[in-house]
């Protein structure tokens, strides 16, 4: 006889989550005072039931429970989410709520039909707003940001007094060249670094930064359907999802309309807002000065012609570096440097405060052979003055704005969204939400091996309840 070692099991708690690991004071209390709700209770607060009353077996809380631990498990659709949800033991049923059989009083899972409807019937507007609500305070404080710096240089400390094999130093050390007076260059064609300028490339600024950016999820547009294109706004440091709307959900528009309602339920005040060129406008800029009272880093390209002459023709010849990082990774040698001046008077940009240069430059092995990928400059206007951001904080700025599309790498790679036909109603904004959720959850958690720990949650689904309620197991 196998006799089963019980496994505690927790109700998954979403404002738990966030209290537990950040230690978040003013947690919102439920009704008279109470503890905080857990996620149910939340998302029954928050969202409104599409469902008729008539007939209604499991309860809107529960459904979207399981729909998060199946993503939280890799799943990438409905279907394969109710299958593996079938095979759930009851106690595992039970902490998601699902509804008990009052015949056999066997708790049951959602059907595939059941959890294939709700998505598309979801106001998705609401789901977001409610985990932005959740999510925004904690993930734009400083303090996160400290503590997964602190989290890191631990890992590195703890991983420095294990033996290791020794490892040969990377192929492309053997471009660096070093001068007589100490500069040095890390491949022919790169500039020559001055040391004095030359910092980590995991400098992380101490003025927390949200970077904003578009995805279009491409087979949600098959079979007649408009295609769906959402916009995202997501923590530089931490990778977390504090917001995303939908573009154009009627009519003719673009990312540019949707960025102000993006960020406007958002407590952006001392944050740093980077995107692409696309949202270098100047009633953006004038809005996140005047009304959000947040900064402005944005690169300036030929959207803005005048802008981009007056930049353009600044005395960038005689100005050194004023920030740079050198590093091989990847198997491919990188330099980044910047060079700052005071922006023009007659920019007509509104607040801006400095002009940024920014120059990459990528050299990789082909065939062989080391050759230079590409060498690129780009143009910025910051509404950071020099007391406010040093050259090596606008380099970190420029540099994290690329965690959006690390965002986006994880969800067609891991949750496969681009091949994804899901394509009724809101359902896929609904899935995107629910995805984004799940990958906030695991950067609270310090995961760092997506694809590892979405295995590790199908082999064992309650890790994805522990995951939830944060709970050790």
């Amino acid at each position: 006889m196998i006799i089963r070692r019980a496994v505690p099991v927790y109700a998954s708690s979403l404002i738990k989550v966030i209290r537990c690991h950040l230690g978040a004071a003013g947690a919102p209390l439920a009704p008279g005072g109470r503890a905080p709700a857990s996620l149910r209770e939340v998302l029954a607060a928050r969202l409104t039931d599409p469902r008729k009353p008539r007939g209604i077996r499991h309860s809107l809380g529960s459904l979207v429970s399981v729909l998060v631990a199946g993503v939280a498990c890799g799943y990438s659709s409905i279907l394969a989410i109710a299958g593996a949800a079938a095979g759930w033991d009851p106690d595992v049923l039970a902490a998601h709520g699902t509804r008990r059989n009052p015949v056999t009083g066997a708790f049951e899972p959602p059907s595939a039909s059941t959890l294939g409807r709700l998505p598309a019937l979801l106001d998705a507007d609401e789901l977001e707003a409610g985990l932005s609500a959740c999510l925004a305070p904690v993930a734009l404080d400083p303090a996160l940001a400290a503590r997964v710096a602190a989290r890191a240089a631990a890992g590195k400390q703890a991983d420095g007094g294990k033996k290791k094999r020794r490892r040969k130093p990377p192929a492309g050390e053997a471009l660096r060249e070093v001068r007589g007076d100490g500069w040095f260059r890390a491949a022919p064609g790169h500039p020559w670094l001055d040391p004095a300028v030359t910092g980590d490339p995991a400098h992380r600024p101490a003025r927390p930064a949200v970077g904003v950016d578009g995805k279009e999820r491409k087979l949600a547009k098959a079979g007649g359907k408009k295609k769906v294109h959402l916009l995202g706004a997501i923590t530089h440091v931490t990778g977390m999802v504090i917001g995303q709307d939908k573009v154009a959900k009627a009519g003719k528009a673009n990312e540019i309309t949707h960025f102000r309602p993006l960020l406007e339920p958002l407590p952006l005040q001392n944050v740093v807002i980077t995107a692409d060129a696309m949202q270098t406008q100047r009633e953006h800029a004038r809005w996140l000065t005047e009304d959000k009272d947040a900064f402005y880093l944005l690169p300036v390209l030929g959207n803005q012609p005048g802008t981009y002459a007056a930049l353009d023709a600044l005395d960038w010849e005689n100005t050194p570096a004023a920030a740079a990082t050198s590093e091989i990774s990847r198997g491919r040698v990188e330099t980044r440097t910047i060079a700052v001046l005071p922006a023009p008077e007659d920019l007509g940009f509104p607040y801006a405060g400095q002009a940024v240069l920014l120059e990459r430059y990528v050299t990789i092995k082909k065939n062989g052979r080391w050759v230079m990928r590409n060498c690129e400059a780009v143009l910025y206007v910051t509404s950071l003055d020099a007391t406010q951001a040093s050259p090596a904080d606008l380099l970190a700025y420029a540099r994290g704005h690329w965690t959006v599309e690390h965002l986006h790498w994880l969800r067609d790679v891991v949750w496969h969204e681009d091949k994804s036909t899901i394509r009724t109603g809101n359902a896929p904004q609904v899935i995107s939400a629910l995805t984004n959720l799940v990958i906030t959850l695991f950067r609270l958690q310090g995961v760092t091996k997506i694809t590892e720990e979405t295995r590790r949650n199908a082999q064992d689904p309650r890790r994805a309840l522990q995951l939830l309620a944060l709970r050790p197991g």
